[in-house]
């Protein structure tokens, strides 16, 4: 990436109690991120040596600043911000090739309708324009213009790509996922809405934010498909009476029906809440104050008494 969006509120409130050398170090590992657009290397000396923090006191830094703001995965640092702007450039990127293709081929189809002129029978017009006399026919100007707004497009395609997308060459779309394949963060779901379903989430608004990553944090927490979200989109669309309002809320409640009865649904943002109230309930059990007094069984507490409880009669 040549260039990404920078929130001066957002890094200042969260580096507000960082040292001057933690804040620079941040940014630092930051422009690496988005410049290799994939994880920070897990090689700590190698790492170091990327962002010269060459001396004990930086790399002490470092340590710091990987240890709060970055998550070790296999793959490397993760930086859970970063990984969403990278979904959505490659997201956008993937859109205007997609256009591209689509402006080349109208332009193609309206070309070949058009009729062919300056041939007549002796074919001498036709000869003339061939030698280059006539400036070329028609199909081949049509043919050159063609040419031309390609090279224009490739030269847009470079200035705004970079080629660490590992998708090959420029205008080649990728291929469709398999049914299989289960997205390992909200940011593959946040390309998968936009690029099949019609979906655009924008990881720089905050209404955005709100309303669908929690949605795909539970997707990813349960392990769901591919297949199984197409699966559940179709069933949306064809049972929906009403129109859908917001499509990923809709399809999660869709999701669970398709997997436990209706008087037992419950979402997977529902259910990732109750497993982890089931987690904290131990901790909250062991915090709370202990009974002072016990309970006494009513038939052991009177079988004590050395004389039975009074009697008290009512004259009717």
């Amino acid at each position: 990436m040549n260039h990404y969006p920078h929130h001066i509120g957002d890094f200042n409130s969260a580096t507000m109690h960082l040292t001057f050398v933690e804040r620079a170090l941040y940014r630092e590992l930051l422009d690496l991120y988005y410049d290799t657009e994939r994880p920070l290397i897990g090689d700590a000396a190698k790492l170091a040596r990327r962002v010269r923090a060459t001396s004990d006191e930086l790399r002490q830094a470092l340590d710091i600043v990987l240890e709060e703001f970055f998550i070790k995965r296999d793959d490397g640092w993760h930086n859970e911000r970063c990984d969403i702007e990278i979904a959505s450039y490659h997201q956008k990127q993937e859109q205007q090739r997609r256009a591209g293709q689509a402006s080349a081929k109208a332009r193609g189809s309206k070309s070949a309708k058009a009729p062919r002129h300056g041939t007549g029978a002796s074919g001498g017009a036709t000869d003339d324009k061939r030698s280059g006399n006539g400036g070329g026919t028609d199909d081949e100007q049509a043919f050159n213009d063609r040419s031309t707004n390609q090279n224009q497009n490739q030269n847009h395609q470079k200035e705004t790509s970079s080629p660490k997308d590992g998708d090959g060459e420029a205008g080649v779309q990728r291929d469709r996922l398999p049914d299989d394949a289960v997205p390992s963060s909200d940011a593959q779901w946040s390309v998968l809405f936009g690029d099949e379903f019609g979906v655009e989430v924008d990881p720089t608004s905050v209404q955005d934010r709100k309303k669908f990553f929690p949605l795909a944090k539970a997707w990813v927490a349960a392990n769901v498909s591919i297949g199984q979200m197409r699966a559940a989109v179709i069933k949306a669309r064809v049972e929906a009476k009403e129109g859908i309002a917001y499509l990923p809320a809709y399809v999660d409640r869709v999701l669970v029906s398709m997997q436990q009865p209706a008087a037992a649904a419950e979402s997977f943002v529902e259910r990732a809440a109750r497993e982890r109230m089931h987690e904290l309930a131990p901790l909250a059990a062991a915090q709370a104050p202990q009974a002072i007094a016990s309970v006494v069984d009513g038939y052991a507490f009177f079988a004590g008494q050395e004389k039975p409880p009074a009697v008290i009669e009512v004259q009717a």
